[in-house]
């Protein structure tokens, strides 16, 4: 039954419905309706920020962690326009991120007024939907519908855009549909029968079978059954970039990560396959270079997508299957299991020989003994540590990127990555966000020394809100990733590669938080735990070896090329 309520009321009874608990942004005079109904509500929690860029990618973050949709609401004009960067990385991540965006009032727009911008235009390319309302009545089916279309197939960030004089006095009649009134919830596609049919005749047919662990695999929540197929036909098991939790660590079938500082373990499987299964990824360029250094050419490909347009996008497929990764692969094993599967036992031993490699190539860095400390050393004691339901999150830049093929990860959604938007500031106020989204998990976030300052100012936001997050900062007092094509493509010709830094465990403390400095390998596990322990947010800085830079794996793209 419809109840007639103030449109700012409207708004956050109808966020109640679809289960929101966080909105992330800054306090504005555009949005101040719907603020007010937050007073003295326990059920949603305004998160101020001191940054909007931190606001969005604290949204992505809580929402790749609870898989559910999280909302941003920041004022108009350079409020909206600094999202940019954290909604282009939920639209990456396909984080279902609401934004609601006030915009200037419908009779000052189009007249270059104060803080007016085309915000629904300078989004479209960075969300699945970018549209304004203007009329105050429409504000629950647009609301309705940003929600139907940001949670549904390859999720995705919305914008509503709303003129700032649209609430203000209005009131709205309000029918409180429960949110499978009018979006599909949790339908999987199942995929094509004869499709998974042909699917299961390939990975019987394989010798040497490999699955390739995408995103969709953690959105679908699909691990047990890619744990599942592997062993029934012996397949490896390597991850997309940025997906190392899609599956346990430990599994006797993981072999880890392609991509940027990939395991050399997963590559080599790879490059040996003679069918790959592409479970919920679209083989991106940071998996896979779009060349063929790691898919080898001729190879079979089964590839399962929820996104029509990714399938044989990048490499050509014997088998593309549209649909839920999970629903589908339910399928694909009862028809291997049906057919009496007969893995090739040369090739699953050989995956047992990699396993093994890969963990004597781990614990041979933990002896590493030279300084300044390399950074695989500083991994491998932290790796002695780690909680094994913690959440980690890391940076762009050379330092962080070490960490994916040099931790642990145990349980779905345990990590979060700046994925092929590769920006740097990522990581800390993602994994501000994740905390608010698992409070009982420690999250422990790495970054490198230039990225970590981009969003400093949100160590704010953690003393404000008491997250215990612990920062890691990798300091080797340079731009490490442009540092080493300049090492390697121009002759070590250094330009505007070296940068200079506070000490961070000071800041933190500066700041409100806890400070810590390792300076010696083997005191990071015990500060580590430490910084575990402490009532509130910190700083660890580990001061590393600025030569160590590996060649780039995109090098060619900036070295000289003969005139064509």
């Amino acid at each position: 039954m419809a109840q007639r309520m103030k449109a700012g009321e409207a708004v956050v009874e109808m966020l109640r419905q679809e289960g929101v608990s966080h909105i992330f942004g800054i306090v504005g005079s555009s949005f101040l309706d719907i603020l007010d109904p937050l007073y003295d509500r326990t059920d949603i929690q305004f998160v101020g920020v001191r940054h909007e860029q931190g606001a969005a990618l604290m949204a992505d973050g809580f929402s790749r962690i609870s898989g559910a949709p999280s909302v941003v609401l920041v004022t108009n004009g350079p409020g909206v326009v600094n999202l940019t960067y954290g909604i282009a990385s939920a639209f990456v991540s396909h984080s279902p991120v609401v934004v609601l965006a006030p915009s200037a009032s419908r009779e000052h727009q189009n007249r270059a007024s104060t803080q007016e911008f085309d915000q629904v235009s300078l989004f479209k390319s960075i969300t699945k939907a970018s549209f304004q309302i203007n009329t105050v009545e429409r504000l629950p089916d647009a609301l309705r519908h940003a929600f139907r279309v940001a949670t549904s197939g390859k999720m995705g960030p919305v914008l509503v855009d709303i003129p700032r004089d649209l609430m203000p006095g209005a009131e709205i009649e309000l029918d409180l549909l429960p949110p499978d009134n009018y979006r599909s919830g949790q339908t999987r596609s199942r995929g094509d029968l004869g499709l998974i049919q042909k699917a299961a005749k390939a990975l019987l047919s394989a010798q040497r079978p490999v699955i390739v662990a995408g995103g969709g695999i953690q959105w679908s929540n699909a691990a047990d059954e890619v744990t599942q197929l592997a062993e029934l036909t012996g397949a490896a098991i390597v991850t997309s970039y940025g997906r190392a939790d899609a599956v346990p660590s430990d599994h006797p079938h993981f072999l880890g990560h392609l991509g940027r500082l990939g395991a050399p373990e997963a590559i080599e499987a790879v490059r040996h396959a003679d069918v790959i299964l592409a479970a919920g990824t679209r083989l991106a360029q940071s998996t896979t270079f779009f060349d063929h250094r790691f898919i080898p050419e001729g190879v079979r490909i089964v590839q399962i997508e929820i996104d029509p347009q990714e399938i044989g996008r990048n490499y050509p497929v014997e088998v593309g299957i549209e649909g839920d990764v999970k629903a589908v692969l339910e399928e694909v094993i009862k028809q291997v299991r049906e057919a009496e599967p007969r893995p090739n036992p040369a090739w699953v031993s050989e995956i047992g020989d990699w396993v093994a490699r890969r963990a004597a190539r781990l614990e041979g860095e933990g002896r590493l003994s030279s300084m300044p400390m390399k950074p695989q050393r500083a991994y491998a004691e932290i790796r002695k540590v780690m909680p094994r339901d913690a959440i980690i999150a890391f940076d762009a830049g050379l330092a962080p990127n070490f960490c994916q093929d040099r931790l642990n990860f145990y349980q779905p959604r345990s990590l979060i990555s700046p994925l092929e938007l590769g920006g740097l500031g990522f990581s800390f106020p993602a994994a501000l966000g994740a905390k608010f989204a698992a409070p009982d998990r420690p999250v422990v976030n790495f970054n490198g020394d230039g990225g970590f300052l981009f969003n400093v100012q949100e160590f704010a936001t953690a003393v404000q809100y008491g997250l215990k997050v612990v920062t890691v900062v990798m300091n080797n007092n340079c731009w490490g990733s442009e540092k080493a094509y300049q090492r390697y493509a121009f002759n070590e010709r250094y330009v505007g590669a070296d940068i200079r830094n506070p000490r961070f465990d000071k800041l933190a403390e500066v700041f409100g938080g806890h400070g810590f400095y390792a300076e010696r390998p083997q005191d990071i596990g015990d500060i580590l735990l430490q910084a575990l322990d402490a009532p509130g947010p910190s700083i660890i800085e580990i001061p590393i070896d600025p030569d160590e830079m590996p060649r780039p794996a995109r090098l060619a793209e900036v070295q000289s090329k003969p005139p064509r």
